[in-house]
C-alpha cells in the first residue's frame, strides 16, 4: 500500500468528533472508577486483548475485530483499542455502553463460582445489550452452558462480580435500540461485488484513483468540527428554494454528499439514511442530502430510493466548494468513465467535479458538531454515529 492510500486510509474516517460541551448537561459527579485490578487486563496489554469492543455490536460491524494502537483510548484506567476511529468516538461517547460485562473474564465462571477465567475473544454473547465473553477450546464451550439459562446465569454472576469488585453491573443500552444492519457492511459487500466483476486494470484505476483524491488536497480543505457551517440556498428535487439558515432555525441539520444517483455507493448510503430518518427527526434534527445532479437527475434519485428527505440540486459544486469537499476527478479516472458514463451531462457542465464523501452534523447555531470526511468513495459515516451526535446536542 503506498504511503498516500496509507495517509488518505486514516483521514478518511477523521473529524469524526463531537463536540463535548455543545448542549449537554453537567454531570452532578464523576463516573464511577473501575475496580482496575480485577480486569482483565494488564500494562502490556489492553481490555478485550485488543479487540474492538464497540465491533462486537451491530453498530459497530457486529463483528470482533482487533484494534489498531493508533485508536487507542483510556476509560478509568483501563486501556481498550479500535478498529476504526469512528468506532473509538462511539465508545468515547458512552462507554458503558460496549463495556465487557464481568471484567472481561469468563461469564460462565464468574457465575459458576466468581473465578477469573480467560477468554477466547471470539466466543461471546450479545444479551440485555451487554456483551459477554466466554473461555473455550476443543473440549469445553462455556457460552453453550451458559445460554441453557442465560438470565440466572446473568443474575449469578452479576452477584458474583459485584462481591468481588463493589461494582454494579455495567449497560449503557437501557433502551436503545441497536441498527441490525451498519452501513459498512452493506458497502463493503458491493465493494466485494466489484473487485469479483471487474477486470484487474480497471480495479487498479480506482485504487490509484482513491489515492490521487488523497493526496490533491481535498482533505486539508474540507471543513471540520467547530467550523461555522457556510449558509446556501438550493432547490430541491421539486425546484423549491431551500435555506440552510432557514432549517437551522427550527433544529439542527445533518447535511450528507453523495456522488450522484448513478453511484451505487451513494444509493446504499442514502437508503441506509432513510431508515434511519425516524431516529434522525424524533431527536429534532432535518437530514438533507446535496449532490452535483441536475434537479432532474436528483428527482429521479430521489423518487428510485424511497427518500422522504430533502434532496438539493448543487450544479456547479458551488456549496460543496464553499464546504471544501468538492474536488475534480482525476485524468485518469475521467478516462474510465468515458463512453460508460456522462457525468458532465448528469451535472449539467463539464467540470468532472464531485464531492467526497461527507457528512456533517450542524448544530442549531451554525456549527459544525460532527464530520465525517473520507477520501475514498465506499465509505460513509455510519447512521448510529450520526444519531449519537445528535443526541450529544440535546
Amino acid at each position: 500500500m503506498s504511503r498516500t492510500r496509507c495517509c488518505a486510509r486514516r483521514a478518511s474516517v477523521v473529524l469524526a468528533l463531537v463536540l463535548a460541551s455543545m448542549g449537554r448537561p453537567a454531570l452532578a459527579s464523576e463516573p464511577p472508577t473501575r475496580a482496575v485490578d480485577q480486569y482483565n487486563v494488564t500494562k502490556s496489554r489492553p481490555a478485550l486483548a485488543g479487540y474492538d469492543a464497540v465491533s462486537y455490536f451491530p453498530v459497530g460491524g457486529g463483528k470482533p475485530t482487533r484494534g489498531r494502537p493508533e485508536f487507542e483510548h483510556t476509560d478509568r484506567g483501563i486501556t481498550y483499542r479500535f478498529a476504526t476511529l469512528e468506532n473509538m468516538e462511539l465508545f468515547r461517547s458512552n462507554p458503558d455502553r460496549f463495556i465487557p460485562a464481568h471484567g472481561g473474564w469468563c461469564s460462565w465462571a464468574m457465575a459458576a463460582d466468581g473465578s477469573r477465567v480467560e477468554v477466547d475473544p471470539k466466543s461471546y454473547l450479545i444479551a440485555d445489550g451487554r456483551l459477554f465473553l466466554f473461555y473455550k477450546d476443543i473440549l469445553n464451550d462455556t457460552r453453550a452452558k451458559f445460554q441453557k439459562e442465560t438470565a440466572p446465569n446473568i443474575a449469578r454472576a452479576d452477584a458474583n462480580w459485584k462481591r468481588l469488585t463493589g461494582e454494579a453491573p455495567i449497560s449503557g443500552l437501557a433502551a436503545e435500540p441497536v441498527p441490525a444492519a451498519p452501513l459498512r457492511a452493506r458497502l463493503d459487500e458491493m465493494k466485494e461485488k466489484f473487485n469479483a466483476s471487474a477486470p484487474a486494470e480497471m480495479r487498479a484505476t480506482f485504487e490509484e484513483g482513491i489515492d490521487l483524491v488523497g493526496a490533491s488536497g481535498v482533505m486539508e480543505r474540507a471543513m471540520g468540527v467547530g467550523a461555522r457551517a457556510p449558509d446556501f440556498t438550493l432547490n430541491d428535487a421539486a425546484g423549491s428554494p431551500v435555506r440552510l439558515a432557514d432549517l437551522l432555525a427550527q433544529g439542527p441539520v445533518v447535511l450528507t454528499w453523495y456522488r450522484g444517483g448513478w453511484c451505487p455507493y451513494c444509493n446504499i448510503q442514502l437508503r441506509a439514511y432513510q431508515e434511519s430518518l425516524p431516529e434522525i427527526t424524533a431527536l429534532g434534527a432535518r437530514l438533507v442530502a446535496i449532490s452535483p445532479e441536475l434537479p432532474d437527475n436528483s428527482l429521479l434519485t430521489r423518487e428510485k430510493n424511497g427518500l422522504e428527505f430533502t434532496v438539493l440540486s448543487d450544479t456547479g459544486s458551488a456549496v460543496a466548494r464553499a464546504y471544501g469537499v468538492s474536488y475534480r476527478l482525476p485524468d485518469s479516472l475521467i478516462e474510465a468513465f468515458k463512453g460508460r458514463l456522462d457525468i458532465p451531462a448528469q451535472n449539467g457542465d463539464d467540470s468532472w467535479e464531485l464531492p467526497l464523501g461527507a457528512t456533517y452534523v450542524i448544530a442549531r447555531d451554525g456549527t459544525i458538531a460532527y464530520a465525517f470526511i473520507s477520501a475514498d468513495y465506499r465509505e460513509r459515516a455510519e447512521p448510529a454515529a450520526i444519531i449519537e451526535a445528535l443526541r450529544a446536542l440535546k
